[in-house]
């Protein structure tokens, strides 16, 4: 569902009150409201309960008001009510849109970041103690093996968190390996290998 058009029922209300203000009039509104309300209960309760808690509080006092056969001051509580509800709407709406963004991106990390610690721990494998390259000194290749099993670590818990519904926290854990990676490549003279292994060949 879209969430914006949940608000559509409720502000129709007011095209529904007549001149009197009977308990028809007054019970049109709260079968609205409630009914607005229920539908974007369950996405509002965890994206944006503040705004939820407002709307509620408003709603219950128009019932009380109902019950008071207080019918005018329910209808009176109508344009509060609307505008509460509409700021929950659009609150819920960003939170949705921030997800799907989130998602988005985790997606693409867990496409990325599993082929960059292949390619970091195949050159860690290919390092020797003895014989290393210009610019690494055995004591980073040693740093980097540690560095590089606790990242492997770190990329478990975001898969554990994916999985459990928590793209949020595997975005965010993702992102740490993500960083981690482009640190050891630095620190293992990988983008010096990459850059003279596509260095164009000199004139003969």
């Amino acid at each position: 569902m879209k969430i914006h058009q949940a608000v559509l029922p409720l502000l129709a209300a007011t095209a529904i009150i007549s001149g009197c203000e009977s308990r028809g009039s007054a019970q049109v509104i709260i079968g609205q409201a409630d009914a607005s309300v229920e539908k974007v209960r369950p996405d509002a309760s965890v994206s944006a309960p503040e705004q939820l808690k407002a709307v509620d509080a408003t709603l219950a006092h128009m019932k009380q008001n109902f019950n008071e056969r207080e019918y005018k001051a329910v209808k009176q509580e109508l344009p509060q009510l609307n505008a509460q509800f509409k700021t929950l709407v659009e609150a819920v709406s960003a939170k949705q849109s921030e997800n799907a963004a989130i998602i988005q991106e985790w997606s693409t990390l867990n496409n990325e970041v599993p082929k960059t610690v292949e390619e970091v721990q195949a050159r860690v494998d290919s390092l020797k103690p003895d014989a290393l390259p210009k610019g690494v000194t055995p004591d980073e290749l040693a740093t980097a093996k540690k560095e590089l099993e606790a990242a492997k670590v770190t990329w478990d818990e975001a898969t554990k968190a994916a999985n459990q519904g928590n793209p949020g926290e595997a975005r965010d854990k993702a992102r740490l390996v993500q960083s981690k990676m482009e640190e050891l490549k630095d620190s293992l003279e990988m983008k010096e290998q990459v850059a003279s292994n596509t260095a164009p060949a000199q004139a003969q």
